[in-house]
């Protein structure tokens, strides 16, 4: 099912024009017909339902119903059920694969993706940081709109890896949630090292996922995470690609979490 994201500007009138990118979603990707239906998101993540009605050259209307009830009943709409927040911390890689990964966190419903700086990262993006966070924004949107994922899924500035503990802590404080921190690496921490599964089973406030660079974390590294809250978890696999890492390490958690609804 796709999903059409509200522009920023939309403040619950019952009509809505569309010019520009957004008529062309409409109309060209999409390709509604006049009195076709679709379902709209907005900044806050209300759910509205959003009908043709008139097309033009250039731009269209669309009446817009809000609804505090999901699109669908859960079979139809898997997207429609609670979700345990995900926040993934993410070491800068080299070249577009951070758009990838956000991509594909974006699709699996992560609420927050959170670049940052490590010893072992290559990619410098000093001074670029406005312009590839607006990037990043806009591969968060498409990526909804192709998916229907439901969860508002915002990319946050970039961080240095010594700051994430008490970010993590300021944002499970600020939803309300208990918080558990996870760090995939390649370095074995026999003393701290648990299994993925016992430290999220019956686990319901809000994960966080750190996963390393090309280059992944250095031992000091490690140990400040620890040190920090966040427990190691070594993923029994072969050696994987950062951008692929990142992505096994998600489904596993959500594999656990969703089990626990």
């Amino acid at each position: 099912m796709r999903l059409f994201l509200l522009p920023p500007d939309f403040n619950g009138s019952d009509n809505l024009r569309l010019t520009g990118k957004d008529f062309n979603y409409i109309v060209n990707v999409l390709r509604l017909k006049e009195g076709c239906s679709v379902t709209g998101r907005d900044k806050e993540g209300k759910v509205w339902n959003l009908t043709l009605e008139t097309v033009t050259k250039k731009e269209c209307i669309l009446s817009a119903v809000s609804t505090s009830k999901a699109l669908a009943t859960t079979d139809q709409m898997p997207q429609d059920r609670p979700q345990k927040n995900i926040i993934l911390y993410q070491c800068i890689p080299k070249g577009r694969k951070l758009d990838e990964i956000i991509r594909m966190a974006t699709e699996t419903g992560v609420r927050t993706v959170v670049p940052v700086r490590s010893r072992n990262c290559v990619a410098d993006i000093s001074g670029k940081e406005n312009a590839r966070i607006e990037r990043y924004n806009a591969v968060v949107r498409e990526a909804i709109q192709q998916s229907g994922s439901l969860v508002p899924t915002c990319i946050d500035a970039v961080l240095d890896i010594s700051e994430i503990p008490s970010d993590f802590e300021k944002k499970c404080r600020n939803l309300g949630t208990e918080g558990r921190g996870l760090f995939f690496h390649q370095c074995r921490f026999e003393e701290n090292q648990q299994s993925l599964l016992s430290v999220l089973k019956e686990f319901s406030g809000t994960v966080g996922i750190l996963v390393g660079s090309e280059g992944g974390l250095t031992d000091e590294e490690c140990a400040a995470l620890i040190k920090g809250g966040f427990i190691p978890v070594l993923l029994k696999t072969n050696i994987l690609r950062c951008e692929t890492a990142s992505v096994y390490a998600i489904s596993a958690v959500q594999t656990i979490i969703e089990e626990e609804l």
